[in-house]
């Protein structure tokens, strides 16, 4: 098996996320008529860690996304049959570009996650779709101990709910650690701060978060916000310094309170 090079693939990562053109593609965002449940094979999880992953081929969206169309095709028309009769197949293509582009930039942060804990330490994470299709981002195999990651958005308004370790989780790893992905408008919370309407108390909170922000995490000029080293070494530390034996679950929430992060 060859030996990857974690320091030259993450740092063609890192371009290709800086490169992105958020603002492209702002519009989908808003596209939410695709929203039935995907049977699995329309799931694009494949296709993803293919050219994301597996390889370092990476393509833009508009690239992706017709990797995507073309290879589903005929089992996209059996979904317009059962869930868009009579639309036309515009539309329910515009529905799917927007669906997976939520997705696309879902899995592009997971794997910048890996990417940078790869580059950074010597226990390498695991990462595949049949992992992923089970709620479990990457694995952590130590001696005693196969640890799972998942990456959790939040905000300051809390958008993130705790998942449950499920008995199909546990027949792959012994303990599940929902890692949080911290994103806030740091021009909002820049002006609570200055007003002159918003409480003093309310006004620290705000100073105390916008400071942890920017110790541990980075947002690049297109607005993609990315993991820094020194988040991925302190959340190494808090995982690994816990009596794991003794524990299930490490939910977002300890891992904010162990990080001193207040919302």
């Amino acid at each position: 098996m060859t030996v990857r090079d974690w320091q030259k693939d993450f740092n063609k990562f890192d371009t290709f996320i800086k490169s992105i053109n958020l603002e492209k593609y702002k519009y989908l965002r808003k596209i939410k008529t695709v929203e039935q449940d995907l049977p699995k094979d329309l799931l694009p999880l494949d296709i993803f860690y293919k050219y994301y992953w597996d390889t370092t081929d990476f393509k833009d969206y508009e690239e992706i996304f017709q990797i995507y169309w073309d290879e589903k095709l005929k089992s996209i028309y059996s979904f317009i049959k059962k869930y868009f009769y009579g639309c036309s197949l515009q539309f329910v293509e515009e529905g799917f570009k927007a669906r997976l582009y939520r997705i696309w930039m879902s899995i592009l942060t997971q794997f910048y996650f890996q990417y940078l804990w790869n580059r950074l330490f010597d226990e390498k994470l695991i990462s595949n779709p049949d992992l992923d299709r089970l709620g479990i981002d990457c694995v952590l195999e130590l001696k005693d101990l196969k640890i799972g990651f998942q990456v959790e958005k939040i905000s300051y308004r809390r958008e993130a709910s705790s998942r449950k370790f499920t008995k199909r989780q546990q027949k792959y790893i012994d303990i599940l650690v929902e890692v949080p992905y911290i994103v806030i408008d740091r021009e909002d919370l820049l002006k609570k701060i200055e007003s002159k309407r918003v409480k003093e108390k309310n006004k620290k909170k705000y100073k105390e978060l916008l400071n942890i922000y920017n110790s541990y995490f980075r947002q690049y000029d297109n607005g993609f916000i990315v993991f820094k080293d020194s988040y991925l070494k302190k959340l190494k530390e808090i995982v690994l310094s816990d009596k794991l034996e003794d524990i299930k679950k490490i939910t977002y929430q300890k891992i904010l309170d162990r990080f001193n992060i207040k919302f």
